[in-house]
């Protein structure tokens, strides 16, 4: 494309947004995001009030903005999820020719450093399962959670959105809603069944206290359960027995997916049953995997320690 093509970056924005929102069906969080991101590119560029000539953007000005970034500190996630919502935005460019080509192509995103997540181990979950007290209504409650997210992987958030409608009693397993509200099978297991069975028997109608509401796990007055109030007894339960891990919410569902993988399950059947849509965000457990391995290695080899 020859000549210039002088746009306003906010008019801009909003015909990047429509596309996104009708043509590519982009979540409303994810659109927020790419907004606050690109506004602040074009901001950075300064463009004078008669508009910008986005043609004339060049990988020299997206390098100097990202060396700009990094020089405000701006977390390297937060770089990444900027560099992302530029990508997406030149290429709708090129597609609508406004430009010839992206000047970003040969800009590789930077590599965060892997944080391993924190797992349990097969005995500390046993304790755990063991902890909480069945014979009364709030520790059947716990009892079924922590079950549960062992047994299926669950996330918090899926934990917390079961409805009773969910749990398919026939073969033993949930209907799990996930991210985007994206709907997956998930098998439950006995003994997570079992005591998902003995919960709604008799503690959760006691919990409810004559309400009336399909979620399945609620609190002692009868409300669905918050995240919160899930986070605080996980962390309850975890300093009366003496647990000294750093404690993610998603604990359970880290150790699920590492404890299966040590155990011969295929990562394509891990990333099914956790929801992932890349199996790239699946394979982090197995570096969780070959850490472990190497420290049964130098603890245990004839050859290890001198």
């Amino acid at each position: 494309m020859s000549g210039s093509t002088r746009v306003d970056p906010l008019s801009l924005l909003e015909e990047f947004d429509r596309y996104l929102r009708v043509q590519k069906a982009v979540a409303e969080n994810t659109l927020s995001s790419y907004r606050a991101d690109l506004r602040q590119f074009f901001d950075y560029l300064n463009p004078p009030a008669s508009g910008i000539e986005i043609n004339k953007i060049s990988e020299a000005d997206v390098r100097k903005y990202l060396e700009w970034l990094a020089e405000q500190e701006i977390a390297l996630r937060s770089i990444q999820r900027k560099i992302t919502a530029l990508r997406v935005l030149f290429r709708f460019l090129v597609s609508r020719q406004y430009i010839e080509h992206s000047p970003i192509t040969k800009i590789k995103t930077p590599r965060l450093k892997i944080n391993l997540p924190e797992i349990f181990t097969v005995e500390e979950v046993k304790t755990l399962l063991k902890a909480p007290d069945r014979l009364i209504a709030l520790g059947a409650r716990d009892a079924a959670m922590f079950e549960l997210m062992y047994a299926c992987g669950l996330r918090v958030s899926e934990l917390l959105q079961l409805e009773l409608h969910d749990i398919q009693w026939d073969n033993f397993s949930l209907v799990v809603r996930g991210k985007r509200d994206k709907e997956r099978w998930v098998p439950m297991g006995k003994f997570a069944g079992q005591a998902l069975k003995e919960y709604l028997n008799e503690a959760r109608k006691t919990l409810m206290k004559g309400r009336y509401h399909d979620y399945v796990f609620v609190n002692n007055r009868g409300l669905s359960l918050t995240r919160q109030g899930f986070w605080k007894l996980l962390k309850t339960y975890s300093s009366k027995l003496g647990f000294r891990k750093k404690l993610h919410p998603h604990i359970l569902r880290h150790s699920f997916a590492s404890h299966m993988l040590e155990r011969g399950a295929d990562l394509r059947s891990i990333q099914e049953l956790l929801g992932h849509t890349d199996i790239a965000t699946t394979q982090i457990y197995t570096q969780v995997n070959a850490k472990k391995l190497r420290l049964d290695y130098e603890r245990f080899h004839p050859r290890q320690g001198g």
